[in-house]
């Protein structure tokens, strides 16, 4: 993408760092975001590279900015409209950022480096947590939170589940491209396995659906390659683990599975939905304007919430049905381009298992404009579309 040397190098630094700031606070990780964002827009007009703005796999991901922006015109709270406006533009560059840094042909080995450090991080969360559940506090003393929910490193924020299951693709890569390593050749299931159950015991319902999901979907996608001998042998282990945590004393996971079936008939996201549903009817083509849910809905309802803990319904209520429906099709667009023009079968299965599971909607979600987990959406989306092999 960059002749330049020290600019590939400044710009590589700044990609290495975000990740580290996602353990670190949200203030960070928007703070290394914003920099490469800006680092980025400057390079891409000084190489005269501004045509990715219009190109086909892209262009309906840039509609959406606009649409956006005439939403936040429109808005009563211009001001955050347009703010959240161009927080989901910087996460857009930063998703193009990877995709465009590393379509580079030598940049293989930074790839590579790129998912072994998120790789540690990851393991050195699940190891955090695993030492919070047995210990009652993490390595630094932060204990569990109400009902022995896990935080780890994150406090009184019960997202480790979240951000793990995020982050697992570049385990995955790390640990399927890594041939160096006869250990983690041997044992990358089982590390795989461990990653799983860490996100289980955090109790965090919509990360265990969803990496579950994923795991259902990536041995679906590819059941045929796969040796029957070895499906057996891991589901046994599997399920054997899940019984016993299941079953042991105080199981978070027991409680989170029975609190939720007392939950159906009762649901509280159910009255969220319906409000932003309400809140979409009143205001169809534009919305109300970006992250407004929160203004707009006590106006008329004593229920709500900074969101409507739906991205579908959240684009619906702040940016209208043409903001529904530009985001749907950018995700077909994209999709279609990138397998067309992928013929490894199991990174098929990634690209369709994870775009899945980042925007499926029908379990409660973070906000769409929300900048701490969406940057690490489009950062792991980013890198995803630019694998090129696995």
């Amino acid at each position: 993408m960059f002749q330049n040397k020290i600019h590939n190098r400044n710009l590589y630094l700044l990609i290495l760092i975000l990740p580290i700031t996602f353990i670190i606070g949200s203030f960070f990780v928007n703070t290394v975001a914003i920099l490469i964002t800006f680092y980025t827009l400057i390079l891409i007009f000084l190489t005269k590279n501004s045509n990715i703005f219009f190109n086909n796999k892209y262009k309906y991901f840039f509609l959406l900015f606009v649409v956006f922006l005439i939403s936040s015109t429109f808005s009563e709270f211009k001001m955050t409209s347009f703010e959240n406006s161009f927080s989901y533009f910087s996460n857009l560059i930063l998703f193009l950022t990877l995709i465009l840094f590393f379509s580079e042909e030598r940049s293989s080995d930074k790839f590579l480096l790129l998912s072994k450090l998120i790789f540690f991080i990851t393991l050195f969360i699940c190891i955090d947590l695993w030492i919070q559940k047995i210990f009652g506090n993490n390595i630094f003393g932060f204990p569990k939170q109400q009902a022995g929910r896990l935080t780890s490193i994150f406090k009184d924020e019960q997202i480790p589940g979240g951000i793990i299951v995020k982050l697992s693709i570049f385990s995955i890569y790390y640990l399927f491209q890594n041939k160096q390593s006869k250990f983690l050749l041997n044992f990358r299931i089982f590390i795989l396995l461990f990653i799983y159950f860490s996100v289980l015991i955090t109790g965090e319902r919509a990360s265990i659906i969803l990496s579950s999901l994923l795991a259902i979907l990536l041995i679906i996608f590819n059941f045929n390659s796969i040796s029957k001998k070895t499906i057996t042998i891991y589901l046994s282990l599997f399920f054997l683990c899940f019984i016993i945590l299941f079953n042991s004393k105080n199981s978070i996971i027991k409680e989170r599975f029975f609190y939720t079936i007392e939950q159906t008939s009762n649901n509280v996201y159910i009255e969220l939905y319906s409000n932003g549903l309400n809140i979409f009817r009143e205001n169809i083509f534009f919305g109300t304007g970006p992250q407004t849910y929160g203004y707009i809905c006590p106006k008329e309802n004593s229920n709500c919430s900074t969101h409507p803990h739906n991205f579908l319904i959240e684009l619906l209520s702040d940016g209208g049905l043409s903001s529904g429906l530009i985001f749907i099709l950018a995700i077909i667009s994209l999709l279609y381009f990138h397998l067309k023009d992928t013929k490894n079968k199991f990174l098929k299965s990634i690209l369709i298992s994870y775009v899945i599971i980042f925007f499926f909607p029908l379990i409660p979600t973070g906000s769409f404009f929300n900048s701490f987990h969406m940057t690490i959406t489009w950062f792991c989306l980013g890198f995803i579309f630019s694998i090129k092999k696995i």
